[in-house]
């Protein structure tokens, strides 16, 4: 053979044997197998058994993970030597349920509210009787979730012994929130609108109670850094009718909870401000200048700093929108989350994230299949900042201080998580890009000392921690 000939079945050999290892470190590459490219499981809890009530949220505070479900609140240690150990656990007594947290765990201290509810009514001539305060979600509670201890309790006002939505308790700064139901005496009695409280966060002792104007209800409520929000129905025979939104699980924030009612008649729900030192109002206003916000619509306070509505009226018509205010009470520019084309899931906490002046969201459409964009929005105008399109259907995000986490499923077809990008918060740009090894279960994530800790679904493992290769 000529040395001509040999050249070129050395150079084809050559190039087989890249295209051959082109392939290979591609498929190691997208298996997770190959280092720098990779998520590995380092732990994960025991396999539970599937309960037949509602989890009411999951956080990641210090070196332990908290899972909040209607049964109990157990605590995982996630510090080196315990990998998911089970390190204590709260049960409610008798035959209460866990019916409420606050959406996150301040100073490590977090909030639960445990009852009975009532599922029938009672009636005496023709008219329901009020249950005792015994019934419903009666009892707040905060546990140090370093080890579970039982710091104090305190009794919460039932007005009709069922089980609220989310938003009645909160926490941050040292301040526990509680939304207490106003009974009908109280409804009847001048000056009886004591229903919006705070007290210390690590020791129960009272701070004050809301000036809430008397012709408002209390709907839910949140902690802001500077003020106290509350979202209030005022006007009308229902304003103090008990919110009937759904909610959805919560993954460090607790659960997201809608508002509303089977009437409505002149009352309109509203946003409000209280000063976080005395409880005094600082302002109440419309959130819709223009057309009142009926009772019977959707709304959820998704940020308390700053201050962001969630909003979709249950008329067909027009798009649902974010509402973003400023410290003064003046609305902003909203954001819509329905429109023709691109959508953004409004009840998945794990699709919207806000930081400062931002909000962040995994905006799709549909066209051969899911499509997703990463959007970063300027919440003083509502314009969008930067888009950047994802090569896959995306699952969750969370924000962590410059940075930007994004969990991805392979198809629209798979419900596990088999990839992780990281974006710069600032304007976008791709930072890392990982393959997970062994399939994450699910989009709430959490990410803790440089590991990603993935929140299961109930009956499956309650966490499994991952980290780079």
């Amino acid at each position: 053979m000529s040395g001509r000939g040999l050249a070129g079945c050395l150079t084809a050999v050559v190039v087989v044997l890249g295209v051959i290892g082109s392939i290979v470190t591609f498929f190691l590459s997208t298996e997770g197998y190959l280092p720098g490219d990779a998520m590995v499981r380092t732990w994960a809890t025991a396999k539970e058994r599937s309960g037949d009530g509602e989890e009411n949220g999951r956080w990641v505070v210090g070196d332990v993970a908290v899972r909040s479900r209607f049964d109990a609140v157990t605590g995982f240690g996630m510090a080196d030597g315990h990998d998911g150990e089970k390190l204590w656990e709260f049960v409610p007594p008798g035959r209460t349920q866990i019916c409420g947290s606050a959406r996150r765990a301040d100073a490590s201290v977090l909030l639960v509210a445990y009852g009975t509810e009532r599922r029938e009514t009672a009636y005496s001539n023709g008219k329901p009787v009020v249950p005792g305060r015994n019934e419903g979600c009666s009892t707040v509670l905060a546990l140090d979730v370093k080890d579970g201890r039982e710091l104090w309790t305190a009794p919460r006002t039932v007005s009709d012994g069922l089980f609220p939505g989310g938003g009645f308790l909160d926490a941050g700064g040292g301040l526990a929130l509680v939304l207490h139901e106003r009974t009908r005496q109280e409804l009847r009695a001048p000056g009886g609108n004591r229903s919006l409280r705070a007290v210390d966060l690590r020791t129960g002792k009272a701070r004050w109670t809301a000036a809430v104007p008397g012709a408002c209800g209390v709907w839910q409520a949140a902690v802001g850094e500077e003020q106290v929000h509350a979202l209030l129905a005022c006007g009308g025979d229902d304003a103090d009718g008990t919110g009937t939104g759904t909610g959805g699980t919560g993954t460090g924030t607790g659960t997201g909870t809608g508002t509303g009612s089977t009437g409505g008649g002149d009352a309109e729900l509203m946003a409000a401000a209280f000063d976080r030192a005395t409880g005094a109002l600082k302002w109440n206003v419309p959130i819709d200048a223009r057309r009142p916000v009926a009772l019977d619509s959707t709304v959820v306070i998704e940020s308390a700093d700053p201050l962001v509505l969630r909003v979709k009226r249950t008329s067909t018509e027009g798009a649902g929108v974010y509402v973003p205010f400023g410290p003064d009470g003046k609305a902003r520019p909203v954001i819509e989350f329905t429109g023709d084309d691109d959508k953004i899931e409004p009840a998945d906490r794990t699709q919207t994230a806000f930081a400062g002046d931002r909000m962040y969201a995994l905006v799709w459409h549909w066209y051969k299949g899911r499509n997703s964009r990463l959007v970063a929005f300027d919440l003083k105008t509502g314009e969008q900042e930067w888009s950047r399109k994802l090569d896959e259907p995306a699952a969750g995000l969370d924000v962590r201080g410059d940075r930007i986490t994004v969990l991805c499923e392979w198809s629209t077809q798979s419900s596990d998580i088999t990839d992780l990008y990281v974006y710069d918060a600032d304007d976008g740009e791709e930072l890392d890009e990982r393959h997970f090894r062994d399939p994450a279960p699910g989009p709430y994530f959490f990410e803790h000392d440089g590991r990603i800790i993935v929140a299961g679904a109930d009956g499956d493992r309650a966490f499994t921690a991952f980290e780079r290769w």
